[in-house]
């Protein structure tokens, strides 16, 4: 990972969380809306009440998720860092030894220097690359949540559509989770694909 995609994955991860943080409030505040209306309507609307409260339990889980995102980003930015940096010195402990091999000189110690450097990149590889595979599986169960999200709004709707006498409050309430769930939905694929392009090109290096 060079440094443009270093600051791109700190500047997307920032993203799909203040996204998240955001849609999950709202998705929180419809939800109780929802719970509100069935409250006042009593059992004509027991239906909806089911969907509206398995609306906030599927979104308790995806905070529980944004989480355990949250608690792997860090560590994953600073160990690609500590691999740029060493990279860094590894060229110029190579260019050290090429010097003096122009000149007909050797130096062990700078030799030996060069391969301890190099040998603690790969393992520094080796632990980045489990951290990204816990992003990436972090980012699976966020959209495996969100797809349970789709299908209970779905069925929101569809309830909302029966329900006579609040239909269109229902419906309202209704289509604006179905859009909270949509920017999340969105946002979670969009850095799930970068996260796997990612990992694609760490693991062709190994």
């Amino acid at each position: 990972m060079n440094i443009q995609d270093l600051m791109e994955l700190v500047d997307d991860s920032h993203l799909v969380l203040r996204t998240l943080e955001k849609s999950l409030r709202e998705i929180d505040r419809r939800a109780l809306n929802a719970m509100v209306l069935v409250k006042r309507h009593g059992s004509a609307l027991a239906g909806y009440g089911v969907v509206a409260q398995a609306f906030r339990e599927r979104a308790t889980f995806l905070t529980k998720s944004g989480l355990l995102l949250h608690e792997c980003i860090a560590p994953l930015i600073q160990a690609h860092m500590h691999i740029m940096q060493n990279r860094r010195y590894l060229v110029i402990f190579q260019t050290m030894i090429e010097e003096l091999d122009r000149k007909g000189k050797t130096s062990p110690a700078l030799e030996n220097t060069r391969m301890n450097l190099a040998g603690r990149i790969a393992i520094e590889e080796g632990c980045a690359l489990v951290i990204l595979k816990k992003v990436i599986h972090a980012a699976g169960r966020m959209q495996e949540s969100i797809a349970e999200q789709e299908y209970i709004v779905t069925n929101g709707r569809i309830e909302a559509a029966l329900s006579i006498d609040s239909g269109a409050p229902l419906v309202s309430v209704s289509r604006e989770m179905g859009q909270a769930v949509s920017t999340v939905a969105q946002s979670i694929r969009s850095y799930s694909k970068q996260l796997e392009r990612i990992l694609h090109e760490s693991g062709a290096r190994f």
